[in-house]
């Protein structure tokens, strides 16, 4: 119930994010879902946070893509993201399943229809979305498994990306160690 509930949230904020053109909400949308993905490890959770990335994505690159009208773009979104909350709402899982998909073959026809950057938005997000779900504790294996993504693209992204914790293994020198230790006995 409680997921349900959080996927409802997401879904209207993000309809509300892209009536407004507001990207960085969906972004931030998205690394919502990826947390409850990474503990409940359910597909829905991780569609659900792919699309909200690719849209803010596609919202951030507006200018650059060539769709002619964004209203019709954004009402046929948002007419399926009212349908999955429907769906979600009456407690109909294939019927959200299925609302999803069609944003996600949507966007797909889109990509054919207008440019390459799309389609490519949606992969990147895929693999984004899949390291950090990696970094959530979630193994290679299964992560690339729940977001269909190569554990080749996977490794290549998390290689690429710098590791926030990275920074640990750093060592001080001898002056700055000598200080430490002199300011701990203090």
């Amino acid at each position: 119930m409680e997921e349900r509930q959080h996927l409802i949230d997401v879904l209207t904020k993000a309809k509300d994010a892209l009536e407004q053109q507001d990207s960085s909400k969906l972004k931030d949308l998205s690394e919502q879902t990826i947390h409850s993905a990474s503990v409940y490890q359910h597909t829905d959770f991780v569609l659900v946070a792919v699309i909200t990335y690719a849209l803010s994505k596609i919202l951030e690159r507006k200018e650059k893509l060539p769709i002619k009208n964004w209203q019709i773009f954004i009402r046929e979104i948002n007419n399926s993201l009212n349908l999955s909350i429907s769906a979600l709402q009456r407690n109909k899982q294939k019927l959200f399943i299925s609302a999803l998909e069609k944003i996600k073959h949507y966007l797909q026809n889109e990509a054919n229809l207008i440019s390459p950057i799309i389609q490519e938005v949606l992969r990147k997000a895929a693999i984004n979305k899949a390291s950090k779900i990696y970094e959530h504790g979630i193994s290679l294996s299964k992560t690339t498994k729940i977001l269909g993504v190569t554990p080749w693209e996977l490794t290549e992204y998390l290689g690429e990306k710098e590791s926030p914790h990275l920074h640990f293994n750093n060592t001080l020198d001898i002056r700055d160690r000598i200080k430490h230790t002199m300011d701990f006995f203090k």
